[in-house]
């Protein structure tokens, strides 16, 4: 599993928290992507992760790649990690492509997702919009192959989000279209290129799965003729951990703030420490007192997480 440091917006109240993975320092290269081919399998964004297997044999990946990629006008496969908005959403830098049955996941039963963003690749939005060597131009009463395919040119994409709860089994979906070209009006025919939200606060559980799987008007004898691609980016969530309130008094941890070492006191569990921009700058298995070396890390704001079989206390600590 890659430890994958991003940057999350987060609230903690107590033992609440409330947070968002966008992405953004999973990359230090601009046009770029990792689609797992460095191993090993997943994208561990805790306490959300991202499916993901690359194929060594065929060098191929499937379920999620991470990607900075701008290029939105060159069709065809070998531009098929990027955002046919240009960009992540928001104007950010970084986001996720999906592919193949992709599905993301919580860690803990407390953590529930609830909404992310989402839109087209290019690689999907050319094909749709212009038609290539095997999906068809939308709107068009013919295939790729230029036979009348029995479509009338009343073309659709779509994704279904399956939600899941995993430890009750409960599933519920959303349908959501990323093109559409059933209107009788065809000036109201189109191709997603912006960067739309899901939200899952509708369903009537907690969130802990998600998968997507595509459906076309477009298919052939081997399956679906559209590339069957996705772009993803800000995925939140919320969770209430174990700890209660009032074992937040168990730990003593001073000075704070601090300029050379700082020390822990309190049950047993794992130090962590990061940074802004949520980059980890600091680890340990603590045990009743430990301390960790602030003096060598610049000035500023940082997180510090305690984790716990019961689980977790987090303090802001500056220097």
């Amino acid at each position: 599993m890659k430890n994958v440091y991003i940057l999350m917006t987060a609230l903690f109240i107590g033992a609440n928290a409330k947070a968002q993975i966008d992405f953004e320092s999973s990359l230090t290269d601009p046009e770029t992507y990792n689609n797992g081919s460095e191993g090993p399998e997943g994208f561990d964004f805790s306490p959300i992760q991202l499916v993901n297997y690359y194929d060594t044999d065929f060098s191929y990946f499937t379920g999620f790649a991470i990607s900075n990629v701008t290029d939105n006008t060159t069709p065809g496969y070998m531009n098929q990690y990027s955002a046919y908005a240009g960009s992540g959403a928001d104007n950010s830098s970084t986001y996720a492509v999906a592919t193949s049955s992709p599905s993301f996941y919580t860690t803990s039963e407390q953590v529930g997702i609830t909404s992310f963003d989402i839109s087209n690749t290019t690689y999907a939005g050319l094909s749709m919009l212009d038609g290539d060597s095997f999906g068809k131009q939308f709107g068009e009463p013919t295939n790729a192959a230029g036979e009348i395919d029995g479509t009338d040119g009343e073309d659709f994409f779509k994704v279904w989000i399956i939600c899941e709860n995993m430890s009750d089994g409960s599933k519920d979906s959303i349908e959501f279209y990323l093109a559409d070209y059933r209107f009788a009006d065809d000036s109201e025919d189109y191709i997603i290129n912006t960067w739309e939200t899901i939200d899952l606060s509708g369903i009537a559980f907690n969130v802990s799965k998600v998968s997507i799987r595509f459906e076309s008007s477009d298919n052939g004898e081997f399956g679906m003729n559209t590339p069957g691609y996705v772009a993803i980016d800000n995925i939140n969530w919320e969770g209430t951990f174990g700890i209660a309130e009032s074992n937040q008094a168990d730990y003593q941890i001073y000075p704070n703030p601090v300029n050379d070492l700082l020390t822990v006191e309190g049950p047993a569990g794992l130090v962590t420490v990061t940074n802004t921009s949520g980059k980890l700058v600091a680890e340990r298995t603590h045990n009743m007192q430990s301390s960790i070396d602030f003096s060598k890390l610049p000035a500023g704001v940082y997180i510090l997480n305690v984790n716990t079989p019961n689980g977790s206390v987090t303090r802001k600590i500056i220097k």
